[in-house]
């Protein structure tokens, strides 16, 4: 804390011999200005940090007589990162009357049973309903997999104009090869 108070004493002086030696010109007062604003910036910074530590050493919690939608973002504040480290798809999230309702795909019950529990210790949430699906469908892919698993299962269309090539007589193994490179898709 001492080395950032003094380089914002070093900082606000130096804008203040940049003033005095340049005078109130265009540049002067952008420096100035851009220096007063850094100071400032930093100032708010170690004060958030301080307020931060103070709520960390009383042991406070966050407020649990929130409203509905405070309280939902607070729910999907706690679950964005659970979501990437489980590797699942956005579990959708409403509160009414402090009670969260989740819906989504997950893969095992597991995960379930993680995220209701995650959901539970908030500071505010009274009880939870959880319509999770267990199992993702084909449909709903995992974040990692992108749309790369889509792409394994062919369209309709596709298997179509794959069968037509086989029935004119192109070679099983080659007749997809052969209509993604007529359709243009070498």
């Amino acid at each position: 804390m001492k080395k950032t108070s003094t380089r914002l004493l070093v900082i606000g002086g130096g804008v203040l011999i940049v003033t005095m030696i340049l005078g109130p010109s265009v540049k002067a007062r952008r420096s100035m200005r851009r220096g007063v604003n850094l100071v400032a910036r930093r100032a708010r910074y170690a004060r958030g940090r301080l307020e931060g530590l103070r709520y960390r050493i009383t042991r406070r919690t966050p407020d649990p007589w929130v409203g509905d939608e405070v309280l939902a973002d607070r729910i999907r504040s706690t679950l964005g990162p659970l979501e990437k480290r489980l590797d699942l798809p956005r579990v959708h999230v409403m509160v009414d009357d402090h009670v969260a309702v989740l819906h989504g795909d997950v893969a095992e019950p597991h995960d379930a049973a993680t995220i209701e529990r995650a959901v539970s210790d908030i500071a505010g949430v009274r009880g939870v309903e959880s319509y999770l699906h267990i199992g993702l469908s084909t449909g709903n892919t995992r974040p990692s997999e992108g749309r790369a698993h889509a792409r394994e299962l062919p369209s309709p269309a596709l298997r179509e104009l794959v069968d037509a090539a086989v029935a004119a007589g192109a070679p099983q193994d080659d007749a997809r090869r052969s209509v993604r490179a007529v359709k243009g898709r070498a």
